[in-house]
């Protein structure tokens, strides 16, 4: 059974003057935490595929991202955010139990009901 529910960020500083809330989901022993439908919507995307390409990014797109200068504003120790999650969310049955998680949040956020 999934937990899904709405905290205020409780961080002050310049850039949180203005109340903000996020999106909490509590799945198969882990938390997302979203604080964008665009973010939950890309979550979506990456579990509705079974099998993942390859993390790599080749160079040129990098380049065609940032600039010329991509080497001195993205290193090589960046994780995006996928590269991050643990890998047992990825097995079939935990993945199913995400999935459904998380489309039940887009709703819930869609209708307004959360």
């Amino acid at each position: 059974m999934a937990r899904i529910w709405k905290e205020r960020l409780t961080t002050f500083g310049t850039a949180n003057l203005a109340p903000r809330e996020v999106i909490l989901v509590r799945v198969a022993s882990f938390t997302f935490r979203f604080t964008t439908t665009k973010q939950l919507r890309e979550c979506i995307e990456y579990y509705e595929q079974k099998t993942h390409p390859s993390s790599r990014i080749p160079a040129k797109v990098i380049a065609a991202d940032l600039g010329p200068d991509w080497r001195e504003l993205r290193g090589w120790d960046v994780e995006r955010w996928f590269e991050r999650l643990p890998m047992y969310l990825l097995e079939e049955p935990k993945r199913q139990k995400v999935l459904k998680a998380l489309h039940k949040t887009l709703s819930l956020v869609e209708t307004g009901k959360l």
